[in-house]
């Protein structure tokens, strides 16, 4: 009997030494040191392409000052025209003047898809891309309108391609 208690005290002793291995251990909660923030991305300089912008927005604001001075003085001129008071030299040479505008927009618009094209490739200008597009959809807009002989409706049509390429200028800050 003292063998057998000898024996039994010896086992409990060891069991726990036995067992103590095959218990899984609970879960450790690791601190972790703070992150270091992530450093933020350097600015990207859009210097070049807001250049590109500012030339073609300098360029259709220049023509819209010069352009509603013109445009008044065609549509007094079709009128007359239309009332017969005009030599016919003079009605022609209106008409060279409404066909130099329409080149002059003309020449406008493709300075504007020129931005256009530059922009389109580079992901970072996606959003500037869209809105010199919709610069250079206004322009061929008033370039439609003006030569349709709608000149009012050319004149508001450069008025929002200059409202999109101002735009695009403050979105490339």
């Amino acid at each position: 009997m003292k063998k057998i208690l000898a024996l039994t005290l010896m086992l409990a002793f060891a069991l726990p030494a036995i067992a103590a291995p095959q218990k899984k251990a609970p879960p450790r909660s690791k601190r972790r040191a703070p992150a270091a923030p992530a450093p933020a991305p350097a600015p990207v300089d859009f210097g070049a392409e807001a250049t590109k912008v500012a030339e073609q927005l300098k360029l259709v604001a220049r023509f819209v000052y010069v352009y509603g001075k013109i445009a008044n003085g065609l549509e007094v001129a079709d009128d007359q025209a239309k009332r017969g008071e005009t030599s016919p030299a003079l009605t022609a040479k209106n008409q060279q003047s409404k066909e130099s505008i329409v080149a002059n927009i003309n020449g406008l618009r493709a300075g504007i898809d020129k931005v256009v094209k530059d922009f389109q490739g580079n992901p970072r200008l996606q959003i500037q891309y869209l809105k010199v597009s919709g610069a250079s959809d206004a322009a061929a807009n008033a370039e439609r309108a003006a030569a349709a002989g709608r000149f009012d409706e050319a004149g508001k049509a450069l008025i929002t391609a200059v409202d999109r390429l101002a735009e695009t200028l403050v979105a490339l800050k």
